[in-house]
């Protein structure tokens, strides 16, 4: 949805809000016009208790009638904006699962979590709060203008003259406003993100001993964001300032020309009361608009980074395919790049055969990861295709590519939740027996099993409270109960302990029984065996074959196996030592 679609449905929420608002502007009017004549009738001694009954009856009912009023303009102002954050942000949460990862990985956490937090905050308080107020402050001196007019078309002449000037000094202002406002919000918006950063990655800031100095950068930026706040106030009040003046100009107009009038016996004394009555109206209520207009500037930066997220176009959503199935991966001619950055890949032709364990090595940066997220369609290919079973993935709906494509990754995510929960993730109709068996199979049933609470021990956030190999072997856990037909393992054990290790290997051959199964490998002994590896460098496949094959015929390889066997040598020379 672009900004100005969402702006219109925004605007139009308050409806009902409006028309009971009006009501009690009405009210508010015909009172002020009430106590005018109530005090005419003493002035001009036509006062008598059936007329004072009359215009004391009718202040009390149009008072009544503008509290009432008011009250239930702004309850339905409140319900419309609680109403409306509720649709939008579930709107933008619908919106987010429709797009690939690649969107994720382009934004921050802190930018995408302050969006849907505080930016749709704003339109609460732009319903409930300003807009209600807005269109009080215009009917009311509209309608006081009128009246004025009414009374002497010469004293509404008067108390207008000055708007000209004020309105092009408005336009000036608003620039200003919108400016200003612009840099607050982007300083707001940069202080949730580090703070959002800042406690997120607060055990590595204790670890290296970086808490100074990162404490040090986020009092910066509040630093920062006090120092527009304070900007905001005198951008604000000043311009305000100025506005009342010249609104000030047309009140004395008006005592002026009213005076006149008098004197030369064209206006009678009621009338100018009236006059002076309306033009304090009609003034305060200008500066009560100009002081929450800056609400709609607000409003419009907050709806340009909504739609940042429901502007985005999600990829082609194509329809479930019962008939797909898994078969051969291929990727033929693949040229890809992260955002026009140095390609990541460069004209990659593969083929990963059914039912074989396949394994990526090369150093950082060679392109292995590249090659499983594009597999798993988290980024979408430039140049060239990737296929499954003789399908283009670009062509395969999202739900039916989830379902042929699984990932364990070297960082398992947890979610703050119990370990049976995280493992049903695999698949959300799983029974406990099943959950069960799928813990035997990943060799982390026995550790669950001795919790106190067993599969009903929370985690923690992100897993805290397990370590990196039971966090793995969970993560396995949902891949088994999954069942996909395509496993990839992207350097699953480049992190763990020995122990840990051979039980995810264990946990691996399970996973990989009749499967697919691509491997991004760190240690190139675990992948001796597979069917096929892939040799990568520099984004481009050098060799591919069998570990014989390639060690007779790829130079690169040999020095990647030279390099694992000295690695391999001096972890058992320190721990001979440290048995010594």
């Amino acid at each position: 949805m672009d900004t100005k679609t969402l702006t219109k449905q925004i605007k139009t929420k308050n409806k009902a809000a409006d028309r009971y608002m009006t009501v009690s502007v009405l009210s508010g009017i015909a009172t002020t016009f009430l106590v005018v004549w109530l005090v005419n009738l003493f002035i001009t001694e036509q006062v008598s208790i059936q007329k004072i009954a009359l215009a004391g009856g009718g202040i009390v009912l149009f008072q009544v009638m503008k509290a009432v009023f008011y009250a239930i303009g702004t309850g339905r102002a409140h319900d419309a904006a609680y109403r409306s954050l509720a649709e939008i942000r579930l709107d933008m949460v619908s919106h987010l699962k429709k797009l690939p990862l690649s969107f994720f990985q382009k934004r921050k956490t802190g930018d995408l979590a302050n969006i849907i937090n505080h930016d749709v905050e704003q339109i609460e308080i732009y319903l409930a709060h300003a807009q209600p107020e807005i269109k009080i402050t215009l009917l009311l001196p509209a309608l006081t203008a009128l009246s004025m007019l009414a009374i002497d078309w010469r004293l509404g002449l008067a108390l207008v003259a000055p708007f000209p000037v004020m309105v092009l000094y408005q336009k000036f202002v608003y620039k200003l406003w919108d400016k200003t406002l612009k840099r607050y919000i982007q300083s707001t918006k940069e202080m949730s993100e580090d703070l959002i950063e800042y406690i997120s990655t607060m055990p590595a800031i204790k670890a290296f001993a970086t808490d100074e100095q990162k404490t040090g950068a986020v009092l910066s930026r509040m630093r920062a964001y006090i120092s527009w706040v304070k900007k905001i106030m005198y951008t604000v009040s000043v311009p305000l300032s100025m506005v009342q003046m010249l609104l000030e100009i047309g009140l004395v107009l008006v005592v002026i020309v009213g005076a006149g009038l008098m004197i030369s016996g064209q206006l009678s004394l009621i009338r100018f009361i009236l006059a002076l009555i309306l033009a304090n109206l009609f003034s305060s209520s200008l500066i009560r608009y100009m002081s929450f207009h800056h609400a709609d500037i607000v409003l419009g930066r907050s709806v340009e980074s909504i739609a940042t997220i429901t502007g985005e176009s999600p990829p082609p959503d194509y329809p479930r395919d019962p008939s797909l199935g898994p078969g051969d991966i291929e990727l033929r001619d693949v040229t890809f790049s992260y955002d026009g950055r140095e390609e990541a890949l460069k004209e990659v032709s593969l083929t990963f055969r059914e039912n074989t364990v396949n394994a990526i090595v090369g150093s950082s940066g060679s392109g292995k990861s590249t090659i499983a997220s594009l597999i798993m369609g988290f980024w979408p290919v430039e140049q060239g295709n990737v296929t499954i079973g003789g399908k283009n993935i670009a062509a395969i709906n999202e739900g039916d590519l989830s379902g042929l494509v699984s990932i364990v990754q070297q960082d398992t995510f947890l979610f703050n939740t119990t370990i049976a929960e995280n493992i049903r993730i695999g698949r959300a109709e799983a029974s406990k027996a099943e959950i069960m068996e799928a813990a035997q199979k990943a060799r982390i049933h026995e550790m669950i099993d001795n919790l106190p609470e067993g599969y009903d021990t929370m985690v923690g956030e992100g897993g805290v409270k397990l370590s990196g190999g039971e966090k793995q072997r969970i993560a396995i856990a949902r891949i088994i109960l999954k069942n996909a037909p395509i496993i990839i393992l992207d350097e699953a054990t480049a992190a763990i302990d020995p122990y840990n290790e051979h039980l995810i290997q264990e946990a691996m051959t399970n996973l990989s029984q009749n499967k697919t199964l691509i491997i991004i490998a760190h240690h190139l002994n675990t992948i001796v065996n597979a069917d096929q590896i892939i040799v990568m460098d520099g984004g481009r496949m050098i060799a591919g074959g069998k570990h014989r094959e390639l060690l007779d015929t790829c130079p690169l390889y040999q020095e990647m196996v030279q390099a694992q066997k000295q690695v391999d040598h001096w972890e058992i020379k320190q721990t001979q030592e440290v048995w010594a």
